[in-house]
């Protein structure tokens, strides 16, 4: 690929191509494109220039001819790449880049994206176990199907479980849905849930990922995507979890994020099983004893202790009763500004 010297650094060409240096991650780039206007004002830019900027070997990277040629033409790599799977790729400058996301302190400065975005104007994440029992599989049904009644879009994580099931309850019922996957859009995992995925796109929904073509799902992956499943979401519904899961890193993103979460109650014998500790955790316990029974650290720690001190941190849903307080909670935290939104669902939440 020639050297374009003109393309704008925050054009999506832009940013994959300074995310392909080596020594140069997503901070490093969006930092590049605040500072400069086109990729050749960086490349020709003095090392003091860069001084606080990049670190040390970014800015070597930048000065490194081959370096630069190597990423350039991993950059053209991806773009023709995207063309051919019909995949967008967005740049955090872009007008089409989800506006929930924009505000996030570690929002990504590229998405790849399959689908139609308008399905994330109005969005809930919906998350859990990817071992459901019957209690689990029928919350799950249900709280879905009322929120694509009440026009929400489903968000969540294309895995065997709680998310297969929110996914396909929300095409059933006529709904969208969005799939946050941890690795490429290039693959599907699991792979058995690729056709899932096709039908997700086909309802008039989207697949979406942070992470290049080629990049597996790895662990640290995954836990990087439930901050985009949550920060695409006005509120968080756990359907079903132990203390100790994945869930629980949406938990905590959902919380620091500043957005609703909610929780079925599990009654009866549904309350003994291993997969609803979590969610009497959530619903029950205050979060002084939250964060010690998660192990939380640092700011995580101080929220738990700082906001909720003695209070539990999900909203509980007893039963299908509480749903008309909960749709109204969720439609008062989209539009806060509309007469009496914000009021009126402080006090909905409260009679849960």
């Amino acid at each position: 690929m020639p050297l374009m010297r003109d393309i704008d650094t925050k054009s999506p060409a832009g940013i994959v191509a300074l995310m392909s240096l080596r020594g140069l991650g997503p901070t490093g780039a969006e930092r590049l494109a605040e500072r400069f206007g086109t990729l050749g004002e960086v490349f020709d830019a003095e090392p003091r220039g860069l001084r606080g900027i990049v670190t040390a070997a970014a800015a070597a990277s930048l000065r490194d001819a081959d370096a630069v040629a190597d990423a350039l033409a991993r950059a053209a790599r991806t773009l023709d790449q995207a063309d051919r799977l019909g995949v967008r790729v967005l740049s955090v400058h872009d007008g089409d880049y989800p506006a929930a996301l924009r505000d996030l302190q570690d929002r990504p400065p590229i998405l790849y994206a399959k689908g139609d975005l308008r399905a994330i104007e109005r969005s809930v994440a919906c998350i859990g176990t990817r071992e459901p029992s019957e209690f689990g599989r029928k919350v799950t049904a249900a709280i879905v199907r009322r929120l694509v009644e009440a026009g929400w879009t489903i968000v969540s994580g294309l895995a065997i479980g709680v998310d297969e099931l929110s996914h396909a309850t929300a095409l059933r019922s006529g709904g969208r849905t969005v799939a946050v996957m941890g690795g490429g859009l290039d693959g599907v995992y699991p792979r058995q849930n690729a056709r899932l995925a096709d039908e997700i796109v086909d309802g008039g929904g989207a697949l979406l990922s942070e992470q290049a073509f080629g990049i597996p799902p790895a662990p640290r992956n995954l836990v990087q995507r439930d901050r985009l499943q949550s920060g695409l979401s006005v509120a968080t519904f756990v359907m079903q979890t132990d203390v100790k899961g994945g869930s629980m890193h949406t938990v905590r993103f959902t919380l620091m994020q500043g957005r609703l979460l909610f929780a079925p109650v599990p009654r009866a014998r549904h309350a003994e099983e291993p997969k609803s500790r979590g969610i009497l955790a959530l619903t029950q316990v205050p979060g002084r004893r939250l964060s010690a029974m998660v192990g939380a650290t640092g700011e995580y720690a101080e929220l738990l202790l700082r906001r909720f001190g003695e209070n539990a941190v999900a909203i509980p849903l007893e039963s299908g009763d509480d749903y008309p307080a909960m749709l109204d909670a969720i439609e008062g935290r989209l539009s806060p500004a509309r007469p009496g939104g914000e009021g009126r669902a402080t006090a909905q939440i409260s009679m849960i």
